[in-house]
């Protein structure tokens, strides 16, 4: 007769993945009935496919599609490369010409910023000089210091500024004198409001300065040049996050050579940059009735998914859904000024992509263990059976260890039902 199997005590999982791995846990029995049933869950919500995660943002046919398939067909490359960077231009060639988007009584700029993390060697270069080749938009030279930058916007402006080693650049504007009023700068023009500089020869003034910004750099060394501090300050989180991971399906050994460039394989991609650049562009397009409501009902649905997303970040990825529905609407070629539901639709799908990819790169910094801790003076709330003081935290919770991290703790964990918490922040469209 077998023998009654025990019971193992649940263990925590850990969030190092070089302590150990998942495979490790599964061994060694330290996972619970309520946790395997948790990953038998997610092994079977993994879909069975093993296509690109980006075909969900790309419509059939158009010149994002046909982009993304030649790059598919002949390099190894990450595909949000091209993904990312055809919609940065088409954005730059918006924001060239002056349109602005309104929603809701406000105006918006086709301003999108992105960092773009991806391997050493991806090919991000390579992805830039060939469809710079499709679509000749206005480009901001990469630069380093404070006086160049608004030297070069003084030019450039409203262009589109493709810089690598944006890690290196981010860490440089928050060390280097040298490059310190850079974040100011940078600032003022996400929300145009005017730059000016004394220099040598005179003064430089920019009335209304704006940027597209992809920034690109490596994925496995972001987490230790830019800090956490610095990853959750309202600069950082006006950039959306895209992470580009090598496919396992198409392997260096498969290119040799890349023929992207090959005589007939550029072709279609150009037929449908013309297409697009022959539409006529209005000053302002204007978001329907049923593209706000598409919005707020794609909100409502993308918060309940992706609530541990700091909600600053998650405001401010979702209200650059409105300037990605732009894009869309000119992807798609549209020629009215109406940003309608559709246009809206698949901005939100990239906005998800974002959520969830942010998300991981917050995982990066510890995000799962402060989680844990949240969840340990969450049980310790409901064991009491009120809202525990800094001191009954310290006491309850072993990783809280002063009043600066319980303060910390109280203000964002979940509050009793029913109870008055005052300590939520409020919704504030306007920081978007």
């Amino acid at each position: 007769m077998p023998r009654k199997a025990r019971a193992r005590k649940a263990k925590p999982l850990t969030s190092q993945p070089e302590q150990l791995s998942l495979l490790d846990l599964i061994h060694e029995g330290r996972l619970g009935s309520e946790q395997t049933e948790a990953l038998r869950g997610l092994m079977a919500a993994k879909p069975a496919s093993t296509s690109w995660r980006g075909l969900s943002i790309m419509p059939p046919g158009s010149l994002l599609d046909q982009a993304v398939n030649l790059f598919e067909r002949t390099t190894d490359f990450p595909l949000e490369l091209p993904a990312f960077t055809v919609m940065h231009m088409l954005a730059a060639h918006l924001l060239d010409r002056g349109v602005q988007i309104e929603v809701a009584g406000t105006r918006l700029r086709p301003d999108l910023w992105t960092t773009l993390l991806a391997p050493s060697g991806a090919g991000k270069t390579k992805t830039a000089s060939v469809l710079a080749r499709i679509m000749p938009v206005r480009l901001f030279p990469e630069t380093t210091s404070s006086a160049r930058f608004i030297e070069e916007l003084a030019v450039h402006n409203r262009g589109l500024w493709q810089q690598d080693e944006w890690g290196q650049f981010l860490r440089r504007i928050e060390t280097q004198t040298y490059a310190e009023e850079m974040r100011e700068y940078l600032l003022r023009a996400h929300d145009g409001k005017p730059l000016a500089r004394r220099t040598a020869k005179g003064s430089i003034e920019v009335e209304e300065p704006a940027l597209v910004i992809l920034g690109t750099t490596v994925f496995e060394t972001f987490t230790s040049i830019v800090s956490a501090e610095s990853m959750l300050d309202g600069f950082m989180q006006r950039f959306g996050i895209v992470i580009g991971d090598a496919d396992p399906a198409r392997p260096p050994q498969r290119f040799p050579i890349y023929r992207t460039e090959e005589p007939g394989n550029l072709a279609p991609l150009q037929a449908a940059w013309q297409a697009i650049a022959a539409l006529p562009l209005h000053p302002l397009y204007t978001v329907t009735p049923e593209g706000e409501a598409a919005y707020e009902t794609g909100f409502t649905h993308l918060f309940e998914q992706h609530h541990a997303i700091p909600a600053s970040f998650f405001r401010r990825v979702m209200w650059r859904a409105f300037k990605m529905a732009a894009v869309y609407h000119v992807l798609l070629g549209k020629a009215d000024d109406r940003i309608d539901a559709e246009d809206v639709g698949w901005a939100m799908r990239v906005a998800a992509l974002h959520l969830t990819d942010a998300r991981r790169l917050l995982d990066g910094y510890n995000l799962s263990t402060l989680e844990a801790v949240i969840v340990k003076a969450e049980t310790l709330q409901a064991k009491l059976g009120h809202r525990p003081s800094k001191r009954e935290l310290i006491k309850g919770v072993r990783d809280i260890k002063n009043n600066t991290m319980a303060e910390f703790v109280l203000e964002v964990m979940t509050p009793l039902p029913g109870a008055n918490d005052n300590t939520s922040p409020a919704n504030d469209q306007a920081a978007a």
